[in-house]
């Protein structure tokens, strides 16, 4: 749990892998879908959530910018702040990768906006959740989440790099100067 470098990776991994995981039961299994489907995508919503978190933290801190994180689970508001992040970090990639995650994470969203509806049956006010949602294909909808999954891992494992280098290709030029005025 004491993570060394950065915890959120294993949150975000965590809950990537228990999805992985409930998927795999099920399909080798044909059994307990219909109690496993709330948690398995109650794992994907949230791994969302924490991974594009986490690429604003990661995107704001390579830029220098104070990383104020938005104070919300809605993953449309989050994705509307990562996006422009990602495209600004990335600007050769295609768009239209981007175009297909967002189409996605929109769809999850409007499922399950507050990250409650996967979690329980009944909203506040004692109406059901998830009314619209008539049936989940867990195989299918886990094999969409990964590719969504690895663009956003890629795009963090991207961000991570280049913070790296940039801090590496600083801290030669800082020894370089350091070692002319030595001189």
């Amino acid at each position: 749990m004491d993570w060394p470098r950065d915890r959120w990776i294993g949150y975000i991994k965590g809950y990537w892998k228990a999805a992985t995981v409930i998927a795999e039961q099920v399909t080798v299994t044909g059994r307990d879908q219909d109690y496993l489907v709330y948690p398995f995508l109650m794992c994907w919503r949230h791994y969302v959530e924490l991974q594009l978190k986490a690429l604003i933290l990661l995107t704001k801190t390579y830029r220098r910018e104070p990383a104020n994180l938005p104070l919300t689970h809605k993953i449309d508001q989050l994705w509307r702040v990562t996006r422009p992040l990602l495209q600004d970090a990335f600007p050769g990639d295609s768009q239209e990768d981007l175009d297909n995650v967002e189409r996605v994470l929109l769809q999850l969203n409007s499922f399950d906006p507050t990250s409650e509806h996967f979690r329980y049956p009944i909203h506040r006010d004692g109406s059901e959740t998830l009314s619209t949602l008539g049936r989940v294909h867990i195989r299918r909808f886990h094999e969409v989440m990964e590719a969504v999954a690895g663009l956003l891992d890629g795009s963090d494992t991207g961000i991570r790099v280049l913070t790296d280098q940039r801090n590496e290709h600083e801290e030669a030029m800082r020894d370089l100067y350091k070692s002319c005025e030595e001189r």
